[in-house]
């Protein structure tokens, strides 16, 4: 529709009508309601030329006023957290480019920041510690995101079904080899690990900023995520379960909680965790980079770093256009940036989200946050511009998506519309008003959704991919590379092989290769094993006569007691011929020399038929192998013994009461002449502390006895199950590795 002259607005009328609406503005961003009537009668009443579209939408959406017509992206593209200032911009601690320093740290964002701050208390004459930033400090993803802290990340593909659910996944997804128990056992493990990293990175961000009165709208105030399938419900019930291990309180809050806390429906229940919730994620970093310059870092902003080259292990270069720094070590922390400067880690890639904001929202998020797997998205309503029930709306959500380099910022207009859609579901009274900002953040990503936290080689240190829960992660994550800088140490809380930046750069899993990690699964197995076992004993015990026929009624033979180190025929391991060893399926992995080894540090064992080998309850502290021969394994039922399995050559046993340190769950006798090898904790954990190949490949052969222990133990857990499902419940003939009950 033309204007009364007959003249369409352009861009000029509409720049006119900005300044004089913008001087009538008053503190709260509002207007009085003769002028809001005026600009609505505009929209509605005038045409507008096409270049003018979107600065007139633009002055819709900075005073939160509803159009008639199509909403555009706006023009503004600035992230919501530059609109009070960059008090560190173009910063130089000096007029001279440094060219020595003991730390160096590449990147002033939430991780470079927090760097910087913990390696203050060691910056002095003696040790200097530098940060560079290619751009201004927190210039890019520190200043562009959502402005969350949240408890527990959902780094998920698809439907977000529990945090240790989508570890499986992962796990599943990329080491499909491996047995489905050891995975069970390491998701529950990474689980645990991942919420008490962010458990450490929450409680360190609200010391950090309560000490040095960091002014960033903190506002802990509640994180709520919305269940949007059955499936999530159960995930999120589980999660309770799982922060109480960790002493921490989740609420489920009914649909009728959320009605009445937030306004809005929800077709299922909700997660709450009490003291998550919002931040401004730019004044935060910039407190710490304040905080960290009164102690004596150095900082040096607009420094691009072209590359980092390793002289030796205390000996590294780092090159810039303005000079090259010589440091003892070198802290990286550029997220979505590190494979630039990183070819081998080009696993950590760069992906962008998209965020909006709405001004003049109603107030009903008051400071916390709402996630939901449905979009996805998340919204929140920073404190900084509340007032008079009314506050600033951030939605962002869409599926998040690769950038060829995290420099580009090419905003979708189908998130956009997606955008709008959320935002209108929850705040139906919004539709129609236009964002006043919309703007693109990169994001860095790995394979398996976890940071990538620890050395890459000696002396570098990375901190990045945080897969978009930056202010779950990164606080802590400098503080970890802060401690690895000064002690050489990576931090017992951060495990090298679940967070450390080399498992992105081999296809085999870190977790099956170092002795402490196979030690913790086979302990984790041992405990599923335990409980398997109990519910066998107790389903023995209770059953009747016609469901315990089920199990086969062999009895072992009589046998007299024997004193344990009274074997008939005693001898050193070295008398049994490698060949032997080697021909069974859990040794193949070794070679001839590695096998030869083995036998000198474990002990043969021959024993005649009727011995009785261990009793059920003693204490064990060895396992055995079977080299020939058979063992009965069996319980005691109503003070009568059991025969649970029989124990071929090639079968391990006894590792679950060597590893977890508990008595033995069964006993062992001899059903014919047996030839035993024997090994101790005593032993293992010496050639585990010697970081010997063929310890690890033990570990791993008596992880793969407890797999076959624990899947027999299923097989007679379901044979004494009075509905069981469609299944083999023939007799259990033992495979050539340990499916023992202990």
């Amino acid at each position: 529709m033309r204007t009364e002259n007959g003249r369409t607005l352009d861009v000029r009328d509409v720049r006119k009508l900005t300044h004089r609406v913008l001087d009538l503005v008053d503190g709260h961003g509002r207007i009085s309601a003769s002028l809001r009537a005026e600009l609505t009668s505009i929209d509605r009443d005038c045409a507008v030329s096409r270049p003018a579209r979107a600065p007139f939408q633009d002055l819709l959406g900075r005073l939160g006023i509803a159009t008639l017509h199509p909403i555009e992206l706006p023009a503004n593209d600035e992230p919501f957290w530059f609109r009070h200032g960059r008090p560190l911009e173009n910063f130089q601690s000096s007029a001279e480019f440094p060219l020595t320093a003991d730390v160096v740290v590449i990147g002033a964002g939430l991780t470079g920041a927090s760097c910087a701050y913990h390696l203050a208390d060691h910056a002095s004459s003696a040790t200097r510690v530098v940060v560079v930033d290619q751009g201004d400090p927190a210039g890019e993803a520190s200043g562009r995101n959502g402005g969350n802290f949240e408890l527990i990340p959902e780094n998920s593909v698809g439907v977000y079904e529990g945090l240790a659910r989508e570890r499986l996944a992962f796990l599943r997804r990329t080491y499909a080899g491996l047995p489905m128990e050891v995975l069970q056992a390491e998701s529950e493990r990474q689980a645990s690990l991942v919420l008490g990293l962010s458990l450490r990175n929450r409680d360190l961000l609200r010391s950090i900023i309560l000490r040095e009165r960091i002014d960033c709208d903190f506002s802990p105030r509640g994180w709520l995520h919305l269940a949007s399938t059955e499936e999530e419900e159960q995930g999120v019930c589980e999660e309770v379960m799982l922060a109480a291990q960790h002493g921490q309180r989740i609420e489920l809050w009914s649909r009728r909680k959320i009605r009445q806390e937030f306004g809005f429906e929800n077709g299922y229940l909700g997660r709450f965790i009490p003291d998550d919730g919002t931040y401004h994620p730019f004044k935060y970093a910039c407190g710490l980079l304040a905080s960290a310059l009164r102690d004596g870092v150095e900082l040096y902003t607009r420094v691009h770093v072209r590359d980092v080259r390793s002289e030796r292990a205390d000996a590294h270069r780092v090159v810039t256009n303005r000079g090259t720094i010589r440091a003892r070590c070198v802290i990286v922390a550029t997220n979505a940036f590190t494979s630039q400067l990183f070819p081998e880690l080009a696993e950590i890639k760069p992906h962008q989200s998209q965020i909006q904001v709405t001004e003049l929202a109603p107030d009903r998020a008051r400071g916390r946050v709402v996630t939901c797997e449905d979009g996805p998205t998340f919204f929140n309503q920073p404190r900084i511009g509340a007032h008079g029930g009314r506050a600033p709306l951030l939605m962002g959500g869409g599926e998040d998506r690769p950038m060829r380099t995290p420099s580009s910022r090419r905003r979708s207009r189908a998130v956009h519309e997606q955008l709008l859609a959320l935002r209108d579901r929850f705040y139906p009274e919004l539709r129609g008003v236009p964002p006043s900002t919309e703007w693109i953040g990169p994001l860095a990503f790995t394979p398996d959704q976890l940071p990538a936290i620890g050395f890459l080689r000696p002396g570098i240190i990375i901190a990045a991919g945080y897969n978009g829960y930056g202010g779950s992660y990164t606080t802590a994550a400098g503080c970890a590379a802060a401690q690895m800088a000064f002690t050489g140490q990576v931090p017992e809380w951060v495990p090298e092989d679940v967070f450390s930046p080399r498992r992105l750069t081999s296809a085999e899993p870190i977790f099956m290769t170092q002795g402490d990690s196979l030690w913790r699964i086979a302990a984790a197995l041992c405990r599923q094993l335990k409980a398997v076992n109990k519910q066998i004993s107790d389903a023995l015990t209770l059953r009747s006569d016609s469901v315990a026929s089920a199990v086969p009624r062999q009895s072992p033979p009589r046998v007299s007691r024997m004193v344990r180190l009274e074997t008939t025929e005693p001898g050193p391991a070295t008398s049994i011929a490698p060949d032997i060893l080697a021909s069974f399926s859990a040794f193949k992995p070794f070679s001839v020399s590695e096998i030869e080894t083995l036998l000198q540090n474990m002990r043969r064992m021959d024993v005649a038929r009727g011995t009785l080998l261990f009793m059920e309850g003693e204490p064990g502290a060895t396992c055995l192998v079977v080299v020939r021969g058979c063992v009965d394994v069996s319980v005691k039922v109503r003070g009568r013994p059991q025969l649970l399995a029989q124990l071929v050559p090639g079968s391990i046993f006894g590792q679950a009461s060597m590893i977890a340190g508990e008595p033995r769950s069964a006993s062992y006798s001899i059903r014919r002449d047996a030839v035993l090898l024997e090994i101790d904790r005593e032993t293992c954990e010496r050639l585990l502390s010697e970081r010997s190949p063929i310890a690890l490949k033990l570990l791993v052969a008596l992880t793969q006895g407890l797999v076959a222990a624990l899947r027999t133990a299923d097989r007679h857990r379901m044979r004494l199950d009075p509905e069981p499902t469609t299944g083999d419940f023939d007799q259990l003939s033992p495979s050539s590795v340990s499916p023992s009950i202990d």
